[in-house]
């Protein structure tokens, strides 16, 4: 359904010309790394277009806000964002999308302030959304276009599980898998396209596969990957605990210069009442195996985990359960939530909601805990030396950023932007955790 909203801004090509863009986008992004990925796809239709980026939203002729549903707080964010990019806009063309804009698109249109509210669904109308034309450049919709030495590219969309407090289903849809062979040339484009390290994502990147005809498994996708010798690396996405198969292990430490040891292992609680309640599909025990097989059969992995505070009906002692087993475990950082109802879920109506300020609490108090499980995972890495991308980014001091296989972020002096380094790390900042380092010798 069409946006039924404030008219159309016609967008001004007067400062055209021979050689000249024809305007300037701003896209802003909220969410996952999939949602990453979405953008960057709009990002190759504006390209194509003859568009290009700018970092200051008041210069844009298009702005693109790339929405997040997952929980309350994402929602807000993308309803104040939206007015903020309008007031500091008035005159852009501005366009929201994402997974907010598909399972509220009445509540983005109602706030007044932007031109179109395009859904996951009606992705292919986004040429016209962004334009105001018919039909302009459809075609490269489905391209997948790098930014610089990094990129990530979809292998997977939708879910099929059906946990109770998750909107996602409903707003990505069913689990479907990107064919093998379109996975394989999406990877060579980026690799001609001069990307270092590629990022395998999706809502559930473990189900690759189970969809297709004949039936795959994720393990013969990053087998084919790994041997394609493409001059890439490849980071997975977060893989569900039945997801982390041995063969996928294997592969992982075999070859960590291709497939690098990082890997993000959702827990959600360290409850098994609360992981019933969530109608997650292992119990406490199981992910624990999960964890220490990773860690014992992959050398210096970095693995996180996801934990989900005050869901309803959780109680000071199911707390301490999760407390402690995140605190025993070779985690090397956690991603921590406080539960948000969301509607149309069943745990929305669940009995015993966790008083806000307790959630919040407890939130802080796994997130320290993380802190300290990061702290201990980066100080056992100082004195090694890894390979390392060297990222675009440079600090005050001329240090660039540069990433290892196994996620550590370290800051080095004299690194070439987009190329892949053995870097000695130094030192540990204890207060910010940042990590210093030094190039080394080839």
């Amino acid at each position: 359904m069409r946006d039924a909203g404030p008219a159309r801004r016609p967008i001004d090509r007067s400062s055209e010309g021979e050689g000249a863009p024809r305007g300037l986008y701003h896209v802003v992004t909220l969410g996952c790394k999939l949602n990453r990925f979405d953008s960057s796809r709009v990002e190759g239709i504006l390209r194509a277009a003859g568009y290009r980026a700018t970092a200051d939203v008041r210069r844009a002729d298009v702005i693109v806000l790339n929405t997040c549903t997952v929980t309350g707080r994402a929602d807000a964010e993308g309803r104040k964002l939206a007015r903020r990019l309008r007031r500091a806009n008035p005159r852009a063309r501005l366009i929201a999308t994402g997974c907010y804009a598909e399972r509220d698109p009445e509540a983005l249109r109602r706030l007044g302030v932007l031109d179109e509210v395009v859904g996951l669904a009606e992705r292919d109308r986004l040429p016209e959304a962004l334009f105001g034309e018919e039909a302009c450049v459809t075609a490269s919709i489905d391209l997948f276009f790098a930014d610089r030495a990094r990129a990530f590219l979809r292998i997977q969309e939708g879910c099929d599980l059906r946990c109770s407090y998750c909107v996602i289903p409903s707003v990505r849809g069913p689990s479907r898998s990107v064919p093998l062979q379109q996975v394989v040339d999406g990877v060579r484009r980026l690799a001609d396209a001069g990307v270092k390290e590629v990022g395998l994502t999706g809502i559930n990147t473990g189900a690759w596969g189970r969809d297709l005809t004949p039936r795959r498994r994720l393990a013969e996708l990053l087998e084919t990957l790994v041997n394609l010798d493409a001059g890439v690396r490849y980071r997975l996405n977060s893989l569900e605990p039945r997801c982390v198969a041995p063969e996928i292990l294997d592969l992982m430490a075999a070859r960590p210069d291709v497939l690098v040891p990082h890997l993000q292992v959702p827990l959600q609680s360290g409850s098994d009442r609360i992981l019933a309640l969530m109608s997650r599909n292992y119990r406490s025990a199981d992910y624990r195996r999960v964890v220490e097989s990773v860690a014992e059969r992959v050398p210096d992995v970095c693995i996180g985990a996801d934990v989900i505070t005050g869901f309803p009906g959780e109680t000071e002692e199911d707390f301490r359960r999760t407390l402690r087993l995140v605190e025993s475990l070779p985690l090397a950082y956690l991603h921590v939530f406080s539960y948000s109802p969301r509607p149309g879920t069943r745990a929305a109506s669940l009995p015993g909601q966790v008083d806000p300020a307790r959630r919040r609490a407890r939130t802080a108090r796994l997130r320290q805990a993380g802190t300290e499980l990061a702290r201990a995972f980066r100080s056992r890495m100082l004195g090694r030396t890894f390979e390392a991308l060297a990222l675009e980014a440079v600090a005050d001091d001329g240090a660039r950023r540069a990433l290892t296989g196994n996620y550590i972020e370290v800051r080095v002096p004299g690194l070439p932007p987009g190329e892949l380094v053995p870097v000695r790390l130094t030192s540990l900042d204890p207060t910010s955790l940042e990590v210093r380092g030094e190039r080394v010798a080839a």
